[in-house]
């Protein structure tokens, strides 16, 4: 896999400095960063992002002169919208599929640190570009000398410390790759959000020692599952015992690293709210309701339909028996029911009639979702089906609530 070290090349007389990086313990006395970059990474390729003004100045004759193996990348100055978008082709063009990346941002032109980062998190997901490291030699956190600064004898102005005997002080190489995370925990916080999926949190989540927050990946982790198979109960469940873990959740005790949680915490915990399973029975079909409500909002039609076929048979059992009853037998009556109804519509009872049009129709649509629309009578095109889905699930409300469930005043008995 190719290493790259992404460096800029600016107009700027580049004052000498002893760079020194926690992780490379040898000093290196340059003006140019990316030189001390190369001496403590050799097996990487320079590649110098230059416009042509900078390539033409004494810093370009300096790079031509004494290492010639480093490459340019031409630039264009950016001063345009136009330009900042052939500056960015120009970075994602200098870095292959699947390199490795040490970005240093030390001589960066104006917005040119902004855009390079932005052009890597880019190719992160669409060339496998691995991030390795972000520097940045702070000349600037340069110690000053502790002793007063010599005078000429001739002239008796102050001599600069590069031109004093005193050797130059350590320059300091910060690390900024830790804040790289925040792309990984973006990416995971949209992915959950959009889809359900928490993979991507696992291995943000997971360290070692004491504040860790493993049991609430491992919780996420279930409940990810449970979503992506199905078990309508198990969300329920699950959505409870994670919430208690971020109501534990002691924010002050919180790693470094984990910082970006607190803020996707919240949203998670305001997502999961209404999904968490309750002893109330009305309640619990009201939080399976937030599932369907759920599935539909991702664009999981699939689940969404199929969820509201079932409850419509939760809610029916409901009313019969007092108790949300997962029992075969019950189950299998209640669906018998709705289907012999939607049948005979004039022979149905008033309270049964809209469940049971509404069944008919949940389970026709069902039916063309599970097979794929591989079937004879299959109409409904994919451009109408989200139409379609959206118009059936909007009936919900109405087809329950002479069975004795109010959507809207359950809501309000929800704890907040």
């Amino acid at each position: 896999m190719n290493t790259i070290i992404l460096s800029a090349l600016g107009t700027g007389t580049y004052r000498e400095a002893r760079y020194q990086s926690e992780h490379h313990p040898e000093p290196v006395t340059t003006g140019l960063f990316a030189v001390a970059l190369h001496r403590w990474h050799p097996e990487a390729q320079v590649k110098l992002l230059a416009t042509d003004m900078a390539w033409k100045s004494a810093n370009g004759d300096y790079v031509r002169e004494h290492h010639p193996d480093f490459e340019r990348v031409r630039i264009p100055e950016g001063r345009t919208e136009a330009e900042a978008w052939e500056l960015f082709g120009a970075m994602t063009d200098a870095v292959p599929l699947g390199s490795r990346v040490i970005f240093d941002i030390t001589h960066g032109l104006r917005s040119l640190p902004m855009l390079g980062f932005l052009a890597l998190s880019y190719l992160r997901v669409v060339r496998n570009v691995t991030i390795e490291r972000v520097y940045y030699g702070a000349l600037e956190l340069t110690p000053r000398s502790s002793t007063p600064s010599p005078k000429c004898e001739c002239c008796g102005q102050t001599i600069r410390q590069e031109q004093a005997d005193e050797p130059l002080r350590l320059t300091p190489v910060v690390d900024l790759t830790p804040l790289v995370r925040l792309l990984d925990w973006a990416q995971a916080a949209k992915r959950f959000q959009d889809t359900g999926d928490a993979s991507l949190f696992t291995g943000l989540l997971r360290v070692r020692g004491p504040g860790n927050l493993n049991s609430v990946a491992d919780c996420l982790g279930q409940l990810s599952t449970a979503l992506a198979s199905n078990r309508t109960v198990e969300v329920g469940e699950l959505a409870g015992v994670l919430l208690e873990k971020l109501g534990r959740w002691e924010q002050e005790n919180t790693l470094a690293q984990h910082r970006p949680f607190l803020q996707v915490a919240d949203t998670i915990k305001a997502t999961m709210q209404p999904l968490q399973a309750r002893e109330d029975e009305r309640l619990n079909l009201l939080s399976h309701h937030a599932q369907i409500a759920w599935y539909r909002e991702r664009g999981h039609w699939v689940q969404a339909v199929g969820l509201a076929r079932e409850w419509l048979v939760s809610v029916l059992t409901w009313q019969q028996t007092d108790t949300l009853q997962l029992k075969r037998k019950h189950r299998e009556d209640a669906e018998r029911l709705l289907g012999q109804y939607a049948k005979t519509p004039q022979a149905a009872p008033a309270e049964l009639q809209a469940a049971a049009a509404l069944w008919d129709e949940l389970t026709d649509l069902r039916n063309d979702l599970a097979h794929f629309g591989m079937r004879e009578d299959s109409r409904t095109r994919s451009t109408k089906l989200k139409e379609k889905v959206n118009h059936l699930l909007e009936k919900l409300p109405d087809a329950v609530r002479p069975l004795g469930l109010d959507l809207e005043d359950a809501a309000l008995e929800r704890p907040a």
